[in-house]
Protein backbone atom coordinates (compact mmCIF):
# COMPACT_ATOMS: atom_id res chain seq x y z
CA UNK A 1 0.00 0.00 0.00
CA UNK A 2 1.46 3.30 -1.01
CA UNK A 3 0.33 6.72 0.27
CA UNK A 4 1.47 9.99 -0.78
CA UNK A 5 3.87 12.04 1.59
CA UNK A 6 5.27 15.60 1.49
CA UNK A 7 8.96 15.38 -0.03
CA UNK A 8 10.89 16.01 2.43
CA UNK A 9 14.58 18.39 2.19
CA UNK A 10 17.54 16.61 3.50
CA UNK A 11 20.10 19.45 3.40
CA UNK A 12 20.93 18.58 7.65
CA UNK A 13 21.05 15.10 6.95
CA UNK A 14 23.63 15.52 4.07
CA UNK A 15 25.66 17.91 6.39
CA UNK A 16 25.59 14.97 8.94
CA UNK A 17 26.31 12.20 7.06
CA UNK A 18 27.54 13.70 3.90
CA UNK A 19 28.49 11.01 1.37
CA UNK A 20 32.36 10.13 -0.37
CA UNK A 21 32.09 7.61 -3.24
CA UNK A 22 34.94 5.32 -5.20
CA UNK A 23 36.66 4.43 -1.97
CA UNK A 24 40.02 1.71 -3.57
CA UNK A 25 40.19 -1.68 -3.19
CA UNK A 26 38.08 -4.78 -3.25
CA UNK A 27 36.40 -6.87 -1.02
CA UNK A 28 38.53 -9.21 1.33
CA UNK A 29 36.38 -11.44 3.84
CA UNK A 30 36.97 -11.21 7.38
CA UNK A 31 39.77 -13.34 7.68
CA UNK A 32 41.42 -11.02 10.75
CA UNK A 33 40.44 -11.16 13.93
CA UNK A 34 41.97 -7.53 14.89
CA UNK A 35 40.40 -4.57 13.91
CA UNK A 36 41.93 -2.79 10.23
CA UNK A 37 42.54 0.61 10.17
CA UNK A 38 39.18 2.82 11.00
CA UNK A 39 37.00 3.54 8.20
CA UNK A 40 34.98 6.93 7.52
CA UNK A 41 30.94 5.39 7.85
CA UNK A 42 29.69 7.88 6.18
CA UNK A 43 32.38 7.97 3.54
CA UNK A 44 31.86 4.41 2.64
CA UNK A 45 27.41 5.24 1.65
CA UNK A 46 26.70 5.30 -1.64
CA UNK A 47 25.61 8.98 -2.88
CA UNK A 48 21.71 9.89 -3.00
CA UNK A 49 22.92 10.89 -6.60
CA UNK A 50 24.26 7.43 -7.99
CA UNK A 51 21.29 5.79 -5.93
CA UNK A 52 18.95 7.99 -8.32
CA UNK A 53 20.86 7.01 -10.81
CA UNK A 54 21.11 2.88 -10.24
CA UNK A 55 17.11 3.02 -9.61
CA UNK A 56 16.30 5.80 -12.76
CA UNK A 57 14.57 7.71 -10.66
CA UNK A 58 15.20 10.73 -8.20
CA UNK A 59 15.80 9.93 -4.87
CA UNK A 60 16.54 11.73 -1.72
CA UNK A 61 17.67 11.76 2.05
CA UNK A 62 15.21 11.47 4.46
CA UNK A 63 16.95 13.54 7.80
CA UNK A 64 14.29 11.92 9.51
CA UNK A 65 15.56 8.56 9.36
CA UNK A 66 18.76 9.09 8.85
CA UNK A 67 21.48 9.08 12.07
CA UNK A 68 24.66 8.45 13.41
CA UNK A 69 22.75 6.13 15.97
CA UNK A 70 20.18 3.35 15.18
CA UNK A 71 16.92 4.24 14.29
CA UNK A 72 13.63 3.79 15.80
CA UNK A 73 11.30 3.90 12.69
CA UNK A 74 9.44 2.64 10.80
CA UNK A 75 7.18 0.63 13.15
CA UNK A 76 7.05 -2.74 11.83
CA UNK A 77 4.00 -5.24 13.23
CA UNK A 78 4.77 -8.14 14.03
CA UNK A 79 7.38 -6.79 15.93
CA UNK A 80 10.16 -9.60 15.41
CA UNK A 81 10.14 -8.39 11.82
CA UNK A 82 11.67 -5.31 12.32
CA UNK A 83 15.18 -6.20 11.78
CA UNK A 84 14.27 -7.72 8.76
CA UNK A 85 13.07 -4.79 7.37
CA UNK A 86 14.89 -2.26 9.09
CA UNK A 87 18.74 -1.60 8.20
CA UNK A 88 20.34 0.08 11.07
CA UNK A 89 17.06 -0.43 13.87
CA UNK A 90 17.59 -0.09 17.57
CA UNK A 91 16.27 -3.61 17.67
CA UNK A 92 18.96 -5.11 15.65
CA UNK A 93 22.00 -2.90 17.36
CA UNK A 94 21.17 -2.14 20.50
CA UNK A 95 23.17 -4.34 23.17
CA UNK A 96 25.00 -5.77 19.95
CA UNK A 97 28.32 -4.56 21.04
CA UNK A 98 28.67 -2.31 18.09
CA UNK A 99 31.06 0.92 18.61
CA UNK A 100 29.98 3.40 16.00
CA UNK A 101 27.20 3.57 12.89
CA UNK A 102 25.63 5.58 10.54
CA UNK A 103 22.15 4.78 8.94
CA UNK A 104 20.94 6.66 5.69
CA UNK A 105 17.41 6.50 4.22
CA UNK A 106 16.78 7.80 0.77
CA UNK A 107 12.80 7.33 -0.82
CA UNK A 108 11.69 8.93 -4.39
CA UNK A 109 11.11 12.98 -4.57
CA UNK A 110 7.31 12.39 -5.04
CA UNK A 111 6.73 11.24 -1.95
CA UNK A 112 5.62 7.73 -2.24
CA UNK A 113 6.74 4.59 -0.18
CA UNK A 114 8.80 3.02 -3.07
CA UNK A 115 11.00 3.49 -4.30
CA UNK A 116 13.30 3.22 -1.26
CA UNK A 117 16.99 2.46 -0.29
CA UNK A 118 18.28 2.15 3.73
CA UNK A 119 22.02 1.63 3.78
CA UNK A 120 23.83 1.41 7.13
CA UNK A 121 27.19 0.61 8.13
CA UNK A 122 28.28 -0.32 11.54
CA UNK A 123 31.34 -0.93 13.45
CA UNK A 124 32.43 -3.51 15.83
CA UNK A 125 35.46 -4.09 18.07
CA UNK A 126 36.77 -6.84 15.47
CA UNK A 127 36.07 -9.29 12.82
CA UNK A 128 34.68 -12.16 15.33
CA UNK A 129 32.34 -10.20 16.80
CA UNK A 130 31.01 -8.56 13.43
CA UNK A 131 30.32 -12.31 11.72
CA UNK A 132 28.91 -12.96 15.42
CA UNK A 133 26.06 -10.46 14.61
CA UNK A 134 25.77 -11.37 11.16
CA UNK A 135 25.01 -15.16 12.74
CA UNK A 136 22.60 -13.78 15.44
CA UNK A 137 20.83 -11.96 12.80
CA UNK A 138 20.63 -15.13 10.94
CA UNK A 139 18.54 -17.06 13.25
CA UNK A 140 16.31 -13.96 13.99
CA UNK A 141 15.85 -13.09 10.16
CA UNK A 142 14.90 -17.09 9.93
CA UNK A 143 12.24 -16.68 13.01
CA UNK A 144 10.40 -14.48 10.56
CA UNK A 145 10.41 -16.19 7.60
CA UNK A 146 6.76 -17.18 5.53
CA UNK A 147 5.69 -13.73 7.98
CA UNK A 148 3.35 -10.93 6.62
CA UNK A 149 4.14 -7.97 8.14
CA UNK A 150 3.36 -4.01 7.91
CA UNK A 151 5.84 -1.25 8.50
CA UNK A 152 4.12 2.22 9.35
CA UNK A 153 5.88 5.14 9.50
CA UNK A 154 5.51 8.11 11.68
CA UNK A 155 3.38 10.24 8.88
CA UNK A 156 1.04 7.54 8.52
CA UNK A 157 2.48 5.95 5.36
CA UNK A 158 2.22 1.78 4.94
CA UNK A 159 4.06 -0.94 3.13
CA UNK A 160 2.99 -4.35 3.69
CA UNK A 161 5.34 -7.22 2.57
CA UNK A 162 5.85 -10.69 3.20
CA UNK A 163 9.58 -12.43 4.07
CA UNK A 164 10.87 -14.89 2.09
CA UNK A 165 13.44 -17.82 2.97
CA UNK A 166 16.70 -16.03 4.71
CA UNK A 167 19.65 -17.82 3.43
CA UNK A 168 23.48 -17.21 4.99
CA UNK A 169 26.71 -17.85 3.05
CA UNK A 170 29.86 -17.37 4.94
CA UNK A 171 29.77 -13.55 5.24
CA UNK A 172 26.22 -13.06 3.72
CA UNK A 173 22.91 -12.63 5.01
CA UNK A 174 19.81 -12.35 2.01
CA UNK A 175 16.44 -12.36 2.02
CA UNK A 176 13.61 -11.32 -0.69
CA UNK A 177 10.76 -9.15 1.07
CA UNK A 178 7.17 -9.74 -1.56
CA UNK A 179 4.25 -7.52 -2.23
CA UNK A 180 2.71 -9.71 -3.82
CA UNK A 181 4.10 -13.51 -2.78
CA UNK A 182 1.32 -15.24 -4.91
CA UNK A 183 3.13 -13.45 -7.81
CA UNK A 184 6.53 -13.73 -6.45
CA UNK A 185 7.03 -10.29 -6.78
CA UNK A 186 10.18 -9.73 -4.98
CA UNK A 187 9.56 -5.70 -3.72
CA UNK A 188 12.89 -5.45 -1.74
CA UNK A 189 15.94 -6.99 -1.39
CA UNK A 190 17.33 -7.19 2.06
CA UNK A 191 20.61 -7.63 3.12
CA UNK A 192 23.85 -8.13 5.39
CA UNK A 193 27.15 -8.54 5.22
CA UNK A 194 30.54 -8.68 6.87
CA UNK A 195 33.59 -6.91 5.80
CA UNK A 196 36.09 -7.49 8.29
CA UNK A 197 35.05 -5.77 11.46
CA UNK A 198 32.14 -4.01 9.78
CA UNK A 199 28.15 -4.90 8.73
CA UNK A 200 27.07 -3.40 5.88
CA UNK A 201 23.45 -3.52 6.19
CA UNK A 202 21.00 -2.51 3.40
CA UNK A 203 17.62 -2.95 2.27
CA UNK A 204 16.36 -1.84 -1.59
CA UNK A 205 12.66 -1.47 -2.64
CA UNK A 206 11.41 -0.68 -5.71
CA UNK A 207 7.81 -1.38 -7.33
CA UNK A 208 8.78 -4.30 -9.17
CA UNK A 209 11.25 -7.01 -9.06
CA UNK A 210 14.32 -5.37 -7.43
CA UNK A 211 16.70 -7.24 -9.86
CA UNK A 212 19.69 -7.64 -7.99
CA UNK A 213 19.95 -3.77 -7.17
CA UNK A 214 20.43 -4.56 -3.30
CA UNK A 215 23.08 -6.81 -3.95
CA UNK A 216 25.38 -4.50 -6.31
CA UNK A 217 24.77 -1.75 -3.66
CA UNK A 218 25.57 -3.53 -1.34
CA UNK A 219 29.10 -4.52 -3.53
CA UNK A 220 29.61 -1.27 -3.69
CA UNK A 221 29.64 -0.15 -0.22
CA UNK A 222 32.12 -2.92 0.65
CA UNK A 223 34.33 -1.71 -1.95
CA UNK A 224 34.20 1.55 0.16
CA UNK A 225 35.15 0.00 2.83
CA UNK A 226 38.46 -1.35 1.65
Amino acid sequence: MRIQIAAVVAGSVVALIGVALNGPGGFTGASAHAAPKQADLAAALVSADEISERLDTPMQVISSESATRPMTTPTVTPANCTVVYSPGSAAGYDGSGYTDIVVQTLRSSDGEVTPNVVQAVAEFPDAKSAQTYLNDQAATWKNCKGTAFTAEYTNGMTYDLKVSNPTVGGLELFTNLFTNPMKGTAGCERLLQAKNNYIVDVRLCTDTNSGGKGRSLRSQIVRNLA
